[in-house]
């Protein structure tokens, strides 16, 4: 991969430096042992080989530093693994439609499923599992998905979502074209069948035809109870007759009476041989064109939104595109990488069936849908990526665009088929209920976007193998891709920043001979913000970035960032001046942070609901999680204003000569407008925010943004509030520093201000910044904690500086003593040692053991105290 050095021939040096977070004292006084080279559980040198030519092998990336032996269960490669038997008699069936230096496109013109050949090492992915026929577990119905390669989900009249799959509504019906273009191939699915007449089930049969065509030709007593059940047996007509079925019950039901040979013409006879009346009603029908194309090393999956049909009495609700891409039956081990947090694995078949499938948002949930109850909190999907290992083989999945549509859904296998499987789903359409009340009675109607995206869904895959092939491996070629596609310039060795947050004024309610008012109140103001950066630096913290919140238009909760007036209560606009030239002169990077999507006061154009109010966000009641009406929270503006609210923003701003900007929300959010004159689809809506921010860094020289969703990143230079875990879903078993993986060397990065995290534990978050390569970051606020005692902003208790300031210092002198030697190189392999016990590994073959467990450990032949690290390894 790009940066990668060749393993140094030899022994390394060790133990350049060493830290203990837990003891403040001086490093470990163990032995410096050499390092050794160890090789990874299970693999030989065999294995470890390329399977393919010598000349194709000259081909590959450089190999990963050197590193110790893991566990099996994260990142181990196992025994070289082969395309099976039936895999290659289903590449047998195919045609090729495309050939490049590294891949092959395969395609069955019969099935339309593809494959897709890697010719470094010969293997060969497909999109649909090959063994899928002899699936013990799934039923006709997902047999039928597993033979896709789409799945619609549409919306019937009431606002109730129903699918098809392409293999059942399409392919199987022979209405499907599959044309060779330039570099692949285009399938386009008529899915559904508005000109027939019926279905292949009854809605009316005779008792003996019942017995003779459907019931004893049901081999498995289960599945023949099933279906009887699904009829009502008219006593005086002699008669079955179908129940009222939603319509994946009646499309299973179809599934199986196909699976024994009972087609739509026996239905018709059948209904015939009824009382005649009965007729199947006309289903909906769709287009849904699918592209397929090699581009170098990637397969690009696209599907062009502005040529899909679907009738507006059933628009389509979402579009998954190849869920069993790359599939992994029960035999294969590995795991799913979903961007869960800083990403979460899934381990293949790990039995957990009582959780849920793994389904999240990229970016989260869409801000102007009318959400009455808490969701659910969990970490948000910051990057729209994807993958799987399979025994020594991975590939990743890039959503490059339709990400603001999409979610990330994974499952294991043992639930609906035998497959673990990973993929996307994009929401085509969006939808919400409408209360509509008359006197006591109420009704909801559904209410659909009247103007969704027309642009390109797409996906690019890239394929990894051998000691590529994990999750690391992944992030190194998504960083790589995201690189190449944005032109990142890499960060210049230097200092690690001490990032800090300082918080400015905030709005209290007070009175005066009984009359209540609102006043501004300083927490930090300018010149107590001076004087601050001043102590740090005494306590000898060099370079500081200060993100500083709360600065201007009336504190935290600002007004329209229409024009910019400095805080009176913070000093006003002289003092603004002083901190911006003190700054400037002491290596201070100033970052005064402005929020343009989310609006403390009403907009001129605020954003809509589906329901066509304006959209007015709540917070939300702790203890029973509902919408609180009493706790208002912004507007959400709409993204047709933003752009111009931001040129206003950065005209006024330019005259106070700053050359930084935090951006506390563009980086963080991304919202549709669903007003009738000025509709926004929320893909739309990220276009816009990328332009905003691209003139925003333009005007002003840096950017820093919150939160870090991918879009924002071809415009930041330092990134706050970045995931520091993942959710926990219940379907996962770990978690991996993906986000970071991806990301450092290019971004200065932060995840949650240490005196704010979760834990409380500032020497832990230490501890996770040296994991990672990010850096030290406080949120403090100059007054004392009492200032916001029973005020709406007691949240920010924890925060006065004097409690925190002596103890920060000290970490960040620590730290930044290995933080400056990797924080400009990007990470090449990140591993788990032991429990509780991590390596990561940089470019320059220099790695960062953790240990964050109480006790110390011997790891790699060295000892690592408790809750401390180690720098090992010598710059090549």
């Amino acid at each position: 991969m790009t940066g990668w050095i060749k393993t140094a021939i030899g022994l390394l040096c060790v133990c350049i430096v060493a830290g203990s977070f837990a003891a403040m004292a001086a490093g470990n006084t163990a032995s410096q042992p050499e390092t050794h080279t160890a090789a990874r559980p299970g693999e030989t040198e065999a294995s470890a080989a390329p399977a393919n030519s010598a000349a194709e092998a000259s081909d590959r990336r450089p190999e990963r530093p050197a590193a110790p032996a893991l566990p099996a269960t994260t990142t181990a490669n196992t025994t070289h693994t082969a395309n099976t038997a039936k895999e290659l008699e289903a590449l047998r069936a195919m045609e090729r439609m495309a050939e490049n230096e590294t891949l092959v496109l395969y395609a069955n013109r019969n099935t339309a499923e593809i494959a897709v050949k890697d010719k470094r090492d010969g293997y060969v992915w497909f999109s649909n599992p090959a063994d899928r026929d002899e699936d013990p577990i799934a039923s006709p119905l997902y047999k039928a998905e597993s033979a896709s390669q789409v799945i619609v989900s549409y919306y019937n009249e009431k606002g109730q979502i129903n699918t098809m799959n392409s293999y059942a509504e399409s392919v199987q019906k022979g209405q499907f074209t599959l044309e060779q273009t330039g570099a692949g191939l285009k399938v386009v699915y008529e899915l559904g069948s508005a000109a027939a007449a019926t279905s292949n089930v009854p809605q009316r049969i005779s008792k003996e035809r019942m017995e003779e065509a459907i019931l004893n030709r049901i081999e498995d007593a289960d599945v023949r109870e099933d279906v009887a059940f699904k009829f009502r047996f008219n006593e005086e007509a002699q008669v079955y007759e179908l129940r009222k079925l939603q319509d994946y019950v009646l499309e299973e039901l179809s599934a199986t009476l196909a699976s024994i040979g009972y087609t739509a013409e026996d239905a018709a006879m059948d209904q015939g041989e009824g009382d005649g009346s009965a007729a199947a009603a006309e289903k909906p029908s769709f287009t849904v064109p699918l592209e397929y194309e090699l581009d170098g090393e990637h397969l690009v999956v696209k599907v062009p939104l502005a040529e899909l049909r679907y009738a507006e009495t059933y628009p389509i609700a979402h579009l998954q595109l190849l869920k069993h891409f790359g599939a992994a039956g029960s035999s294969k081990t590995g795991y799913l990488f979903v961007p869960d947090g800083t990403g979460a694995l899934i381990h293949l078949n790990n039995g957990r069936l009582n959780a849920e499938a793994f389904r999240r948002a990229v970016y989260g949930d869409d801000g102007t849908f009318d959400v009455k109850e808490a969701p659910q909190q969990s970490e948000l999907v910051r990057l729209p990526v994807f993958g799987m290992k399979q025994n020594d083989h991975a590939f990743v999945g890039m959503i490059e665009d339709g990400d603001a549509l999409a979610a990330v859904m994974a499952d294991i296998g043992g639930r609906n088929d035998s497959y673990n499987t990973v993929g996307a789903q994009f929401k085509i359409v969006a939808m919400d209920h409408y209360t509509l009340t008359s006197g006591t009675k109420s009704s909801s109607v559904p209410m659909f976007e009247r103007q969704p995206y027309q642009g390109d869904i797409l996906i690019r895959y890239a394929f990894l193998s051998g000691d590529e092939a994990d999750y690391a491996g992944m992030a190194v070629r998504y960083r790589e891709r995201l690189a190449e596609r944005y032109g990142l310039t890499r960060l210049e060795p230097g200092d690690a920043p001490f990032m800090l947050e300082l918080v400015g004024a905030f709005p209290k309610e007070k009175s005066f001979l009984g009359i209540p008012y609102k006043s501004t109140e300083s927490l930090t103001g300018y010149g107590e913000a001076r004087q601050l950066l001043q102590e740090l630096k005494a306590q000898g913290v060099g370079r500081i970035a200060l993100r500083y919140v709360g600065w201007f238009n009336g504190g935290i909760r600002h007004d329209l960032p229409s024009r910019v007036r400095p805080i009176g209560a913070l000093g006003g606009k002289s003092g603004l001046r002083e901190l911006v030239n003190y700054a400037e002169s002491n290596q201070v990077e100033l970052y005064p942070d402005v929020a343009l999507q989310q609006a403390y006061e009403k907009p001129g154009r605020p954003a809509s609901f589906l329901n066509r109010k304006t959209a007015k966000i709540y917070k939300y009641d702790l203890v029973s999680g509902v919408q609180d009406k009493s706790a208002f929270s912004h507007y959400i503006l709409s993204p047709s204003a933003l752009f111009g609210l931001a040129e206003r923003f950065a005209a006024a701003y330019d005259d106070y000569g700053i050359g930084g900007l935090s951006l506390r929300d563009l980086g963080s959010e991304v919202n549709s407008d669903f007003d009738t004159d000025h509709p926004v689809s929320r893909q739309d809506a990220l276009q816009i925010a990328q332009q905003t921010a691209a003139m925003l860094r333009e005007r002003t020289g840096k950017l820093m943004v919150s939160g870090g969703n991918a879009y924002s990143l071809p415009y930041a230079g330092m990134i706050v509030n970045a995931p520091d875990g993942s959710s926990g879903h219940n379907l996962t078993d770990e978690t991996v520093p993906f986000y970071q993986i991806a990301l450092h060397g290019y971004f200065e990065l932060a995840g949650t201000p240490f005196n704010m995290s979760e834990r409380q534990d500032p020497h832990y978050a230490a501890l996770q910044a040296l994991e990672t390569g990010s850096n030290i970051y406080y949120q403090w606020m100059f007054s004392p904690s009492s200032a916001v005692k029973e005020t709406p902003y007691n949240d920010l208790y924890a925060l006065h500086y004097g409690d925190w300031i002596g103890e920060a210092a000290e970490l960040y002198k620590e730290a930044s003593e290995a933080l400056k030697r990797v924080r400009h190189l990007v990470i090449t392999d990140h591993r788990k040692l032991a429990d509780n016990v991590t390596q990561t590994v940089f470019e320059n073959g220099v790695s960062i053991i953790v240990n964050y467990n109480n006790t110390a450990v011997q790891v790699n032949g060295m000892k690592i105290d408790a809750r401390s690290y180690r720098l090992d390894g010598e710059p090549s």
